[in-house]
């Protein structure tokens, strides 16, 4: 009779990966182009619409890219698109495990491309977020809108763009200044 005396080993780091500080904003987000990336999520585009309509009111220069799906990471063409042609990014809506992946994994990617950046999850991927950043070894900026959104309707998703805009400008660097 034969025993299997093989050993087997954790395949993952042994010690906590240091976090790379995401770059830093664009001084003046207004003077440059702003990108919003759409990860293809179901309702999510009602999301972006209305950050798209709410940004370009307050005189920001917006280009926005869609990718094909949530489930995977944004197509190199794509990224080297907004690398090129954009200043800072906002990535949403993720709402699910793979889509907070790999939005987490593209936010990662644009940042070190050049492209500081925010991605919008909902608040029950918070955890997700935080682990997949940890794994990453980046601290990537986040916002965290209420969950769940599939559910909402139109005019609540927008309520809710609008109520998180703020907060989304802040992580990059912009203060919105209201009238008195």
């Amino acid at each position: 009779m034969r025993t299997d005396d093989s050993i087997l080993r954790d395949p993952t780091a042994e010690a906590a990966a240091e976090r790379r500080a995401p770059l830093a904003p664009p001084a003046d987000l207004k003077a440059g182009t702003l990108a919003l990336l759409d990860i293809g999520k179901m309702r999510g585009d009602e999301f972006v619409d209305k950050l798209d309509a709410l940004l370009t009111a307050e005189g920001f220069t917006i280009r926005r890219w869609k990718k094909p799906t949530n489930t995977r990471t944004a197509p190199l063409a794509i990224l080297q698109e907004i690398a090129g042609e954009a200043d800072a990014v906002i990535i949403a809506l993720s709402d699910c495990g793979s889509c907070t992946s790999c939005s987490t994994h593209d936010l990662n990617d644009l940042d070190q491309r050049g492209v500081p950046g925010v991605n919008v999850l909902t608040e029950e991927f918070r955890d997700a977020f935080a682990r997949q950043c940890g794994t990453l070894g980046f601290d990537g900026r986040s916002v965290f809108v209420p969950h769940p959104i599939l559910n909402r309707t139109t005019a609540e998703i927008h309520a809710i763009a609008a109520a998180f805009l703020d907060e989304i400008l802040e992580r990059l660097g912009h203060t919105r200044r209201r009238a008195a």
